[in-house]
């Protein structure tokens, strides 16, 4: 049975919050808010986990899960930013998602098959709280089973995955953004718009390097 836990925009520090962080770290699963939908949460480096999420939202093998970091030091230790840099360090934290070549570690679940992973660091505050308090990468794909729509409140994210394995339930007293991220993957010669979202296509136009093309537009 789930801990549910309700906190603050202005205080999500409360000591449940480190337990839920505990959690994740023992490699248990956990409900969040982040800026745009509710995400489920799991040690992105733990196979064991992972699997977990896996059967939990049984989600299609060849779609990898996207990866949550604090800042843009934690991104460097498990992917390759390169012309990424300037948009990410603008952006983040915030709701773009940058799709780069994946250094290591990570589980495979996480990484695509052109060796490429997901990587956003999120603005909500209890979403940062969490993985300042973990210092681990965690894979959050949005709480809801594959092909529903995500939760965005508070009643939605009670109702998903009723009777799972859970073991908190982190709700905030506001809707989030109700949008998911812009997703955007990071080549030499291209960058492509997988998912139109909150980051437009004109605002990623001004980080184009010099001679890449910008497509899905």
């Amino acid at each position: 049975m789930s801990i549910e836990i309700t906190v603050s925009r202005d205080l999500p520090m409360e000591p449940q919050v480190f337990l839920a962080s505990q959690a994740l770290l023992n490699g248990e699963l956990v409900i969040f808010p982040t800026e745009t939908v509710y995400g489920i949460g799991a040690d992105a480096i733990n196979d064991e986990a992972i699997e977990h999420l896996i059967t939990l939202k049984n989600r299609p093998d060849n779609k990898p899960f996207p990866v949550m970091v604090s800042d843009l030091a934690m991104a460097e230790q498990f992917a390759e930013l390169g012309a990424a840099r300037e948009i990410a360090n603008d952006y983040w934290p915030g709701p773009l998602t940058l799709v780069l070549p994946c250094k290591s570690c990570l589980s495979d679940a996480c990484v695509s098959n052109d060796n490429m992973v997901g990587i956003r660091c999120p603005l909500n505050p209890v979403a940062q709280a969490i993985l300042k308090l973990t210092g681990i990468p965690l894979a959050v794909p949005s709480a809801n089973y594959a092909g529903d729509p995500p939760a965005t409140t508070t009643t939605e994210a009670r109702r998903v995955f009723m009777n799972q394995d859970v073991a908190f339930r982190i709700y905030q007293q506001d809707p989030t953004m109700g949008k998911p991220t812009t997703v955007l993957k990071i080549e030499k010669s291209m960058w492509t718009i997988l998912r139109k979202g909150p980051v437009s296509a004109d605002a990623i136009r001004g980080y184009l390097p010099q001679g890449v093309t910008l497509a899905g537009a």
